[in-house]
């Protein structure tokens, strides 16, 4: 019996151990009810995080921030830690600046502009431009 009393020894002690963690005060967690509003937001801030970190996996972009020596990883982990209102904020200017062939497009619409105000003042008599607009003798 002596033999069995020094082999559980440590038994007390376990118990309590348990005992303590068991009444120590746990802090209560609160539930609390999220919008929808504030859901889509989180989720529309998301998106738009992961399609600012898909341009950056493109071959040029990643090429120009190599030229202006900037290491992609650290542009990777700043998007990665943008806020949701910082990501959206992002994407909206990305959303509004210039695509690459902008300067052909520019160029058509000077075009189409010039065209337009020519064919304007050829119907209304003011030049001669085009023998395709049919001309009135007043």
């Amino acid at each position: 019996m002596l033999e069995l009393q020094h082999r559980h020894r440590w038994l007390p002690g376990l118990i309590a151990v348990v005992f303590v963690l068991t009444v120590i005060p746990v802090p209560a967690t609160q539930a609390k009810m999220i919008s929808t509003q504030a859901l889509a937001a989180g989720a529309a801030a998301d998106a738009e995080r992961a399609r600012i970190a898909a341009m950056l996996e493109r071959d040029e972009v990643h090429a120009q921030l190599v030229a202006l020596g900037v290491d992609p990883q650290a542009a990777r982990n700043r998007v990665a830690a943008l806020s949701d209102a910082q990501a959206r904020a992002l994407a909206k200017h990305i959303d509004n600046m210039p695509a690459g062939g902008s300067t052909l497009t520019f160029l058509v619409g000077i075009g189409l502009v010039v065209f337009l105000v020519l064919l304007v003042t050829d119907i209304l008599g003011f030049t001669d431009v085009f023998p395709f607009v049919k001309k009135t003798v007043h």
